[in-house]
C-alpha cells in the first residue's frame, strides 16, 4: 500500500529509521507534498541532534537551513527549465501551504531504502542514519543531485565521506566488535566495503538504464519523422 512504511512495519523498525521517517513527514507536510521524497528524508537527517550523519552533512555546508535553501534552488530552476521564471521564493513559499494528511512514500523513497539495507544489512545502531544518507546520496538523478550540484557540493566527496564514516561506525561496540580479533575487525570492514561497492554499481546500471532510456524517447520521434518523409530512401 502507498501509505506504508518504506522500510517494513513501523513497529519492527529501528528507532533511529522512525524518528527519520516521522520527521520527514513532517517536512513533506510542511513543504505542501504530498509523498515523501528522498530530499524530505536528507532534511529530516540534517534536523537529527547528535547525529552522526548529520555531522557529516554540516561538514559539508549543508545543515538543515542551507539544505532548504539549496533545495529551494533546485526548485526554481527546475521551473525555469519549463519556462516558469523569476518567481519570488517567499511567494513559492506562501504558496505551498502545508497539508495535513499522512504523505505516501515517493518510489524513489523506497529505492533510497533499497540501497541502504544492500549496504547496512539488519543493523539497528544509530549508524543506520549512514546508511540511509548513502541510499540518497548515491541517486544520480533526481532532485537531490541537483540541489547538490546547485551548492557547489562535490557529490563524490560526499559518498566518500560517508562510506569512511560508515567503515569506521562498523568497528563501534554497537557492532559487537569490540571483542573481535583485528582480523575479524578487517573482515567485517572489508565484507561492509564490498555492500557498498555492490550498491555503487547497482546505482550505476540504474542511472544507466534511464539514460539509455532517455536517449531512446529522445531518437524514436526523429526515427518515425524519418519513416512518414517521402523523400526517406525507404519510403
Amino acid at each position: 500500500m502507498a501509505d506504508e512504511m518504506p522500510h517494513g512495519r513501523e513497529d519492527r523498525l529501528p528507532q533511529p529509521i522512525r524518528d527519520i521517517l516521522i520527521t520527514a513527514m513532517e517536512e513533506t507536510q510542511r513543504r505542501g507534498k504530498v509523498a515523501v521524497a528522498p530530499e524530505h528524508l536528507m532534511l529530516a537527517i540534517a534536523a537529527e541532534p547528535d547525529s552522526i550523519a548529520a555531522a557529516v552533512l554540516a561538514d559539508f555546508g549543508l545543515d538543515h537551513d542551507a539544505l532548504d535553501h539549496a533545495l529551494e534552488v533546485e526548485s526554481a530552476r527546475s521551473l525555469a527549465v519549463v519556462g516558469i521564471d523569476g518567481l519570488d521564493p517567499e511567494l513559492v513559499r506562501a504558496t505551498s501551504r502545508p497539508i495535513t494528511a499522512r504523505p505516501s512514500w515517493a518510489s524513489s523513497t523506497r529505492e533510497v531504502f533499497r540501497r541502504a539495507q544492500i549496504v547496512g544489512g539488519r543493523r539497528r545502531g544509530r549508524s543506520v542514519e549512514l546508511d540511509v544518507l548513502y541510499g540518497i546520496v548515491t541517486a544520480s538523478v533526481g532532485t537531490v543531485p541537483r540541489a547538490l550540484e546547485y551548492a557547489g557540493v562535490d557529490r563524490d566527496a560526499l559518498i566518500g565521506r560517508v562510506e569512511r564514516e560508515r567503515l569506521v561506525a562498523d568497528d563501534e561496540p554497537q557492532r559487537g566488535t569490540q571483542g573481535l580479533s583485528a582480523q575479524e575487525r578487517q573482515a567485517l570492514r572489508r565484507e561492509a566495503q564490498r555492500r557498498m561497492q555492490d550498491a555503487r554499481r547497482e546505482a550505476q546500471r540504474e542511472a544507466q538504464a534511464k539514460r539509455r532510456g532517455a536517449q531512446r524517447a529522445a531518437r524514436a520521434p526523429q526515427g518515425e519523422a524519418r519513416g512518414s518523409d517521402p523523400a526517406s530512401p525507404d519510403a
